[in-house]
């Protein structure tokens, strides 16, 4: 089965993403990253996993860290009493990570565990509840940008004091699915939108830049983005007016327009949906205020 190349949505002011998937029913899915490192742990349920040519089954408490261009899939088997199937997965960059550790001496050990991943790394049990502890707490608090750095380098701390982790892979094979052609008609669709973001865009605009069908536009989210072009366009939209709110004082009306909304109330209420509290609140609760 081929792999299809996901893109991870970049939220604007963070420099790698939590995403926690809670799913009564959980789909096979084989996939890659291009560009990120993928931290999976999975809870209350058994199941399968597909990473490169390994194959094997995993506890209902299981963690493992793939590398970039590695195709991966897991596949439930049943869940324990049951529950719902759940997932928390961490995703930091590639170049991110190895700027980190090129400026922090204290980060140099984190290379070793990242080279690793390569063959895909599989911890025990003890390090996948150190690290649920950690994640349940993230879920729960409302912590800053910089707290929540703090809580991925404790996650670091962890993952690297597993002596006993174990790689799945007898070697590692760079994916070559994935021509790259395609992986740079992805990158023009992120570049296009990055750019267009604030003005009335559509399907029919993306396609057009890539001199190609809207249909072709909207498989390529659907298997690459895992979210439709709307929500992707929404998702990148709030992410600025964000940024904005925690970094300017300009009114939230003129924040609303410049990020491509020419209704408030339904900027409101979108933002409100995605971060769970109104611009207003958000402003108050993120606002910097360091003075120099």
């Amino acid at each position: 089965m081929k792999a299809s190349l996901e893109k991870v949505p970049q939220r604007v002011g963070v420099s790698w993403r939590l995403k926690q998937i809670v799913d009564r029913e959980k789909d096979f899915s084989r996939h890659y990253h291009n560009k990120e490192f993928e931290l999976m742990l999975h809870r209350n349920f058994h199941s399968r996993c597909h990473i490169g040519h390994y194959h094997g089954e995993l506890e209902p408490l299981s963690m493992i860290l793939i590398a970039p261009n590695t195709p991966h899939a897991i596949q439930a088997i049943e869940t324990n009493n049951n529950e719902d199937f759940e997932t928390i997965v961490i995703w930091f960059k590639q170049d991110w990570i190895a700027n980190m550790m090129f400026s922090c001496h204290e980060l140099r050990k984190i290379d070793v565990l990242l080279k690793r991943a390569q063959k895909g790394l599989l911890f025990n049990q003890q390090a996948a509840n150190d690290v649920a502890i950690i994640v349940d707490d993230i879920v729960t608090a409302n912590y800053d940008s910089i707290e929540l750095l703090s809580q991925l380098l404790k996650i670091f701390a962890i993952l690297c004091k597993d002596k006993t982790s174990k790689t799945l892979q007898s070697h590692h094979i760079d994916n070559e699915i994935i021509t790259r052609n395609h992986k740079e008609k992805i990158e023009r669709i992120c570049n296009f939108i990055e750019k267009h973001y604030a003005e009335p865009l559509t399907l029919a605009d993306i396609a057009n830049n890539l001199c190609t069908s809207e249909s072709t536009v909207h498989r390529l989210f659907e298997q690459h983005f895992n979210e439709s072009f709307i929500q992707y366009l929404k998702k990148l939209r709030l992410n600025h007016a964000a940024e904005a709110l925690m970094s300017s004082s300009d009114p939230i009306s003129h924040i609303a327009e410049h990020v491509g909304y020419r209704n408030q109330a339904n900027f409101n209420r979108q933002f409100r949906q995605y971060k769970g509290m109104t611009p207003r609140e958000y402003r108050r609760t993120y606002k910097l205020n360091a003075k120099v």
